[in-house]
């Protein structure tokens, strides 16, 4: 056995210190689709000089490799205007007859981590694998970013599984996110509600439970945010969808929330017992703590985006009401005595339960650095290794405790260790140096390897509920949190990143994409 493990030891050194080349691959996602072509003859005044040019109009014509042409004929045309749905090109008077052609590099290279730690190796491997896989496109040439095989009946896109994969999504290809932003669009009612998830062809069948969701709303407004620090792409602010811009459409889903606050403490709050947020099987009503602080992110980050869009007015706005929304979260739902926040309150009885998105407060500064410390301490509750009451043994982090009653334990949202969640307590971890980060960073993931080797990447793990969802796109967050917040590669609106040295893992990543290049970052140097 030690011998076993000395060669294992030996060959992760060995792969860090030589790594293999970074590797290539076709995929259809990057293939362009051409949906129309314009032709026309233009001449100079004296009709001696005479060009085709042609128009032409379709899908997925840009990509990170940044290499296009168009043929006609025996000839390449010069390309004078492109965005990612048109193109303007120029040939010889006798191409006019000619159809042209489309040509791009639809080869992606795989992003890369090396690091002597076997288990985060093969863990980001993993999310890659997956988070490429989910990748679709429509008929028409549409690309979507779909949740996983167990939810494609009817095909359909959520608004927080989009989040939440998009971080790894975006270091691969940020124009699948462009796509995905205004395919999440398209779903956003006139007045601002938005719902958990549209189908990708709108004449599909919808369930009414996806109906004006308390999360997704603020997950959209997150979502650009990222795409456009990640890429420095403004222009998707002043995109059209259904008549408005994606600008304006984040200002419609944040007044809608705001009209959701009947009591005054500028909270919005769900019905009773509604099920409209990520917890679709156990209900919760009034103000939920998770979703009050992903409205506080949506609005810091429309702070920013209202400044870059040339909205100082209305960033001002949105810093006063994020102002007046981080007080009365703290002021409503911390627990003093306990150390943690409350889950949920309603009519001001509140629900005393620990939960695992709670860490979005610190990941987010909701909390302040008194807080942080004693949640940090509070959220190892969750941990089964550390949680003597927690049945089964040393298996995650659960997703609250104590269990909600009436719900079978350890069966689906009642005490199971959620990937997504265990990236954001991580990420939290990560971003302000606390060394409890390994453990909900990758205990899921080991124990499901331990118990099941034939799936991949589950949304959830637990000891009798085998029933979760494989291949889950927004199970890569773990990975996502330790590139973002253990690494530092988390930019700013102006692209800026401080390169980190906490945790004291070796890293490097290869072939990552940021703003438009491909880049190696490797925390040693």
């Amino acid at each position: 056995m030690f011998i076993r493990m000395w060669r294992l030891w030996i060959f992760f050194v060995l792969f860090f210190v030589f790594p293999t080349p970074l590797k290539a691959e076709t995929v259809d996602f990057l293939q362009p689709k051409i949906l129309g072509i314009e032709k026309s003859i233009v001449c100079s005044d004296k009709q001696t000089d005479c060009h085709s040019v042609f128009l032409i109009s379709g899908k997925n014509f840009l990509n990170s490799n940044g290499t296009l042409g168009v043929r006609v004929g025996n000839e390449w045309a010069q390309v004078i205007r492109r965005t990612n749905s048109s193109l303007v090109a120029t040939a010889s008077k006798a191409a006019y007859e000619k159809t042209p052609i489309v040509s791009v590099d639809t080869t992606i290279m795989r992003l890369q981590l090396f690091s002597s730690d076997p288990v985060l190796v093969s863990l980001f491997e993993e999310s890659v694998d997956v988070a490429i896989d989910s990748i679709g496109v429509t008929s028409n040439g549409t690309r979507y970013l779909r949740a996983g095989p167990k939810y494609d009946s009817p095909e359909r896109v959520y608004y927080r599984d989009s989040y939440w994969a998009s971080g790894l999504v975006l270091m691969i290809e940020p124009y699948v996110i462009r796509d995905q932003i205004e395919l999440l669009a398209s779903g956003v009612e006139p007045n601002g509600s938005t719902p958990s998830a549209i189908t990708v062809n709108p004449q599909d069948t919808k369930i009414p439970l996806w109906v004006d969701h308390f999360d997704s709303g603020s997950y959209f407004v997150m979502l650009v945010y990222d795409y456009v620090r990640w890429t420095g792409d403004f222009s998707i602010l002043n995109e059209r969808v259904n008549g408005r811009t994606i600008f304006t459409t984040m200002e419609d889903i944040v007044s809608y929330l705001s009209d959701k606050d009947s009591n005054g403490n500028y909270l919005p709050e769900k019905s009773k017992n509604s099920l409209q947020d990520w917890l679709d099987n156990i209900p919760r009503s009034g103000e939920v703590f998770s979703n009050e602080v992903l409205y506080y992110r949506a609005l810091r980050n429309l702070v920013d985006l209202a400044n870059a869009f040339g909205e100082p007015q209305h960033a001002q706005s949105f810093h006063r009401q994020s102002l007046l929304v981080r007080y009365q979260i703290n002021k409503l739902f911390w627990n003093k005595k306990g150390g943690y926040y409350y889950e949920s309150c309603y009519r001001r009885v509140c629900e005393d339960r620990i939960t695992n998105e709670s860490a979005l407060a610190i990941l987010y500064d909701v909390a302040t650095p008194e807080q942080r410390d004693s949640l940090f301490k509070q959220l190892k509750t969750l941990e089964s290794v550390n949680n003597p009451d927690i049945a089964y043994g040393d298996w995650g982090v659960l997703n609250a405790w104590p269990l909600y009653k009436g719900f079978t334990p350890y069966h689906y949202q009642n005490g199971t260790d959620w990937a997504f969640l265990d990236g954001i307590n991580a990420g939290a971890r990560l971003k302000y140096a606390n060394n409890d980060w390994y453990y909900p960073l990758t205990r899921w993931w080991t124990y499901h390897k331990e118990t099941d080797s034939e799936t991949f990447l589950p949304e959830y793990v637990s000891p009798v509920d085998k029933q979760a969802g494989d291949q889950q796109a927004w199970s890569v967050n773990p990975m996502v949190s330790f590139v973002r917040y253990g690494m530092g590669i988390d930019p700013d609106l102006n692209g800026s990143y401080t390169v980190t040295s906490f945790p004291d893992v070796d890293a490097r990543i290869e072939g990552m994409v940021l703003r438009g290049k491909r880049v190696e970052i490797d925390t040693n140097r």
